[in-house]
């Protein structure tokens, strides 16, 4: 197994991760809500302002040997009656690095950095129907499926539905 590490990724990292970003979008568009075509267009400044983080938002990249091979993405709600939620957007490994790990250990860390914002009870997320890999992972963290979205995306024309996950962050 390859050394690998999870850290949160800073606007310096910006080039790197729009590489990877991109990278996946192409290897894997039936994943994500965004496309190659649209984010090809994205602008440097927009992709450094992406990863820059802040209160509410942090994007973790895992690296193996020293190289970028993983993402993913933590979001917080800001509406005052949904601030109790966070969205965790955006997973990926390349293909090179699968199977090894590096996406445990990336959601690990959304998890944590999750729990770490005041007052976030449960950490929410899609997963395209039929992705029975990424579904267990999911499940294996202690996600919860509580729904399926239909045709939530079409992509060349043709519907894929998301399966949709929750996890408490909250002990009862």
């Amino acid at each position: 197994m390859n050394p690998s590490s999870v850290r949160q990724l800073s606007e310096a990292d910006a080039a790197e991760y729009a590489e990877l970003r991109l990278a996946a979008l192409r290897d894997a568009p039936t994943a994500f809500g965004s496309s190659y075509e649209e984010e090809r267009l994205v602008t440097p400044a927009t992709w450094r302002s992406r990863i820059a983080g802040g209160l509410h938002q942090a994007t973790f990249g895992g690296y193996v040997d020293g190289g970028l091979a993983g993402l993913c993405t933590v979001v917080r709600e800001q509406k005052l009656k949904q601030r109790h939620k966070a969205y965790l957007y955006s997973v990926y490994v390349a293909p090179e690095q699968r199977g090894r790990g590096l996406a445990r250990q990336l959601i690990e860390a959304a998890i944590a950095y999750a729990r770490s914002l005041e007052g976030v009870r449960q950490l929410l997320l899609t997963v395209t129907d039929g992705n029975l890999q990424a579904q267990k992972l999911y499940a294996g963290l202690g996600f919860m499926t509580y729904g399926r979205e239909p045709d939530s995306l079409i992509v060349d024309g043709r519907p894929y539905a998301e399966i949709l996950m929750c996890k408490s962050l909250v002990s009862y």
